[in-house]
């Protein structure tokens, strides 16, 4: 395969060899058309020659090209070139999740973050009918430190289409990280990956495999993920939240039926021990407390000048004042019961919501949305600890009059010291930091939320 630098593959000058594994070799490229780096993964030589692999690259290629999500790493081209088969993917410099393994294991919050990632991929893979089959540490590539990748998608089974391999009904996969149908050579499903990831978190969590030593023959891990008896994980971390374990636990059962059936019941217990992990306070000081709103609330004033929140006009009887909105910072006439512009109640009743302050200050925490585009780019809005609805149509509390929003997209609110965002449905979705939300998901400061197509920056005043 070195003979490939310095030559060109279709369209691409192959630079350098950048990772080499039983099933293809990688080489960094140079694309001058777009003038760019990519990846390029070169399949094992002679199989352009079999029709029926031919066949089958270029059917789940396609459909490999076609998944689009944030946690999948892109295909943006294939081909065959004198007999070489390659597939053209982005080049990420951030290395794989092997580098995060440690051998006491890795910090549970960032590990089940990077796995909640791998699943939110898988989910996406199988409602297209694709099947990973090499779930592995090697395929889980990093953008940064943060954000995960899921790559190689197909590739078993592409190479699972020659014909030596199917005469011999060999598998194609990584053993440690195979479930027991996929050892035994069945037929499998999107539960096998959940399995393998399953076993990636395993591994994660206690910095070792829980079938496999080094030495061992393929067949004998195989035969281990079949047979022998699972090592509970608390074996090996004594202090590991049952929760967690819980859900290695079932994600590596040896019958498929009593796994997590599909990946967006997976997605839905580890966002679960996300939020229990970061408990009730993220992002706030752990010396944050609640106490009984004043009689007349005062928004706090941004020490950078960066937001201004001027006093919310006091009410007595009933009596209510125009004045700056507290939402949005608009003036209004005196005598108007809500704000003209963006229809926030002027009479301050919200604020006696805002029952968790700064100990250092004495003020209240805010959320802050600054409108990055669309019709609203440029105005911000600061929000109190409540329900805040947002859609397109008049009844929201936040009304953004584009067309990508739904009428009623989702809902901001407060809860035990931390602010969520929950979709209600939308027909376009409500993303936090570019990943679609399928339930309520923590904010943390300094989060991008986008509705439809609409971005918000978020973030949190103190």
């Amino acid at each position: 395969m070195s003979t490939l630098i310095g030559k060109k593959l279709g369209n691409f000058e192959v630079v350098e060899e950048i990772g080499h594994g039983g099933m293809a070799t990688v080489f960094k490229a140079y694309q001058p058309a777009l003038d760019r780096f990519v990846a390029i993964k070169v399949l094992p030589a002679g199989s352009a020659k079999d029709s029926t692999f031919q066949k089958r690259f270029v059917q789940e290629a396609r459909a490999i090209a076609r998944l689009y999500h944030p946690h999948i790493l892109p295909v943006h081209d294939f081909g065959e070139h004198d007999g070489t088969t390659y597939i053209v993917m982005e080049y990420v410099t951030g290395g794989t999740f092997k580098k995060k393994l440690k051998p006491q294991g890795m910090p549970l919050r960032e590990a089940i973050d990077l796995i909640l990632q791998a699943c939110q991929a898988l989910e996406c893979a199988h409602q297209n009918n694709i099947v990973h089959r090499d779930v592995k540490p090697g395929n889980m590539l990093l953008r940064s430190e943060n954000f995960l990748l899921l790559a190689d998608f197909g590739i078993a089974k592409i190479l699972e289409a020659t014909s030596m391999l199917t005469r011999t009904g060999v598998g194609i996969g990584t053993p440690q990280y195979m479930s027991p149908e996929q050892g035994t050579g069945t037929q499998v499903d999107g539960r096998s990956d959940i399995y393998s990831l399953g076993v990636v978190l395993y591994q994660a969590v206690t910095g070792r495999v829980p079938f496999g030593a080094p030495g061992d023959a393929p067949l004998t891990i195989s035969l281990k993920h079949v047979n022998d008896p699972l090592p509970p994980p608390r074996q090996y971390v004594a202090d590991l939240p049952p929760m967690v374990e819980q859900v290695i636990v079932k994600s590596l059962e040896k019958d498929p039926t009593r796994r997590f059936q599909t990946a967006g019941e997976m997605i839905e217990a580890l966002s679960n021990i996300n939020l229990a992990l970061r408990g009730p306070t993220i992002g706030f000081s752990d010396a944050f407390r609640a106490v009984s709103p004043p009689e007349h609330p005062t928004p706090i004033q941004d020490g950078a000048g960066a937001y201004s929140h001027p006093n919310l006009p006091a009410s007595s009887g009933g009596s209510l004042a125009g004045g700056a909105c507290f939402r949005c910072g608009n003036e209004n006439l005196p005598g108007k019961l809500f704000c003209t512009t963006c229809g926030y109640d002027l009479s301050g009743r919200r604020a006696q919501s805002d029952r968790f302050v700064n100990p250092a200050t004495g003020r209240p925490y805010y959320a802050h949305f600054a409108m990055l585009n669309g019709p609203l780019t440029g105005r911000q809005f600061t929000l109190h600890q409540d329900t805040t609805t947002i859609g397109r149509t008049t009844g929201n509390d936040l009304i953004i009059a584009d067309l990508t929003v739904s009428r009623h997209h989702a809902v901001l609110r407060f809860e035990n010291g931390r602010w969520l965002v929950e979709d209600k449905g939308s027909a376009n979705g409500t993303f936090v930091n570019d990943v679609r939300i399928r339930w309520p998901q923590m904010l943390k400061d300094g989060d991008r939320i986008r509705f439809g197509d609409e971005i918000v920056a978020f973030s949190i005043i103190q």
